[in-house]
């Protein structure tokens, strides 16, 4: 039996070679103190962190990671350079959550993992449609699951389709769970004239 695994949704993971700098920190920190309340937990009023100047070095690292993601999963031969539009802070207590959701006008969105222990923290993705036929399930595999978890770390770097639905179920333990999300689109030409595609971005 050959079975192939047809229009999958790449969810990218990395990691950041390096350690926050206090600077960073204490940034990431006073965001919290601006942070309002979510539909489950806090998130930064902020939505241009990364615009900040003490965070300088921490977009630099996360836009090396996504001009990976483009170069080894878009591989488009248009001329477009990704780049960074809004970011944001998340902060996760214990029994809070992150609704489940997906990103509007956006090609791609991130999450950097600044504090989370994997023991105790996951991140979920879901399916946008549902079956039309629903049959109990034996033994879960990638074709027959609804949703899909994964466990996170400090230090852990994602990329994904902004389309894809996602989000934190109910957290466990008794650490602060703090990640910064973002979006990233592109500028350039998208498509190409002879086939009426083509779509300049400034």
């Amino acid at each position: 039996m050959i079975l192939h695994q047809l229009f999958p949704e790449p969810v990218y993971f990395s990691r950041l070679e390096r350690a926050l700098t206090k600077k960073e920190l204490e940034t990431v920190d006073k965001y919290k103190k601006k942070a309002y309340k979510n539909h489950g937990n806090l998130i930064s009023l902020d939505t241009y962190v990364l615009e900040n100047k003490a965070l300088k070095n921490l977009k630099a690292d996360l836009n090396k990671k996504i001009i990976e993601y483009f170069n080894e999963i878009v591989c488009t031969s248009n001329s477009i350079i990704p780049y960074i539009t809004q970011s944001w802070i998340n902060y996760t207590e214990v029994n809070q959550f992150h609704h489940q959701h997906s990103h509007a006008n956006s090609y791609v969105s991130g999450v950097f993992y600044i504090a989370a222990d994997e023991e105790v923290d996951t991140i979920k993705f879901d399916k946008r449609c549902s079956p039309e036929i629903v049959l109990d399930v034996l033994k879960y595999n990638i074709f027959n699951s609804k949703g899909w978890r994964r466990p996170i770390q400090t230090g852990d770097v994602l990329l994904f389709p902004s389309s894809l639905l996602h989000g934190v179920e109910p957290k466990k333990g008794m650490n602060t769970r703090i990640s910064l999300s973002f979006n990233v689109f592109v500028k350039g030409t998208l498509g190409n004239r002879k086939g009426s595609t083509e779509l300049v971005l400034a």
